[in-house]
């Protein structure tokens, strides 16, 4: 594995203001190291149903998905979407799994589901997969996670496949340009 896609990461990059359906405000930024004590705050505020979903499991371990969704190097990037108060109300992730592919892995506050915050997140962290070289996303999706698997069918045309008791998502990182004309309302131009 090549380990480098995102090692040249400006942290000024792509920080942007958008208005969520609802008309509420979110600022996403890169997620940093720092950031561990208020991710840990925003997971352990989400319900049990948000964290199985998420986490395969409603009895994760928060403090070690916190440290692991705050890690970073040069084989991930992770943006967090903060609300008009300065606190997590989304979280989106990738970790390169060869040159060209990368894990997705989104989170979003109870409150903000259907707003357009999951479409925002893995829109704004497509642009800057594709930027660094990674041409594919791919995730593993619950099957009763029916929220998440419509942002990437309906805004991404992911490909789902049933596979080893997950559904197997996979999309082209270009697709962002699809969601973005299929969601002008909520996601603009890079």
């Amino acid at each position: 594995m090549s380990r480098v896609a995102f090692s040249h990461f400006d942290d000024a990059d792509d920080q942007r203001s958008s208005r969520l359906r609802d008309g509420s405000t979110v600022t996403v930024r890169r997620c940093i190291a720092a950031d561990e004590p208020a991710l840990r705050a925003f997971l352990q505020a989400l319900s049990l149903k948000a964290r199985r979903l998420r986490f395969f499991t409603g009895a994760v371990d928060i403090a070690t998905a916190a440290h692991l969704t705050a890690a970073t190097g040069p084989d991930r990037l992770g943006l967090l979407a903060l609300d008009e108060r300065g606190e997590i109300v989304g979280h989106a992730l990738c970790i390169e799994l060869d040159p060209s592919r990368a894990e997705v892995a989104v989170e979003v506050a109870d409150r903000l589901h259907g707003q357009g915050l999951g479409t925002l997140l893995v829109v704004q962290l497509a642009v800057l997969a594709e930027r660094h070289g990674i041409s594919r996303f791919v995730a593993e999706v619950l099957a009763d996670n029916d929220e998440m698997l419509d942002v990437f069918r309906d805004g991404f045309d992911a490909q789902v496949a049933w596979r080893e008791g997950v559904e197997a998502v996979e999309f082209p990182t270009s697709a962002w340009r699809l969601a973005r004309e299929r969601y002008p309302e909520v996601v603009r131009a890079p």
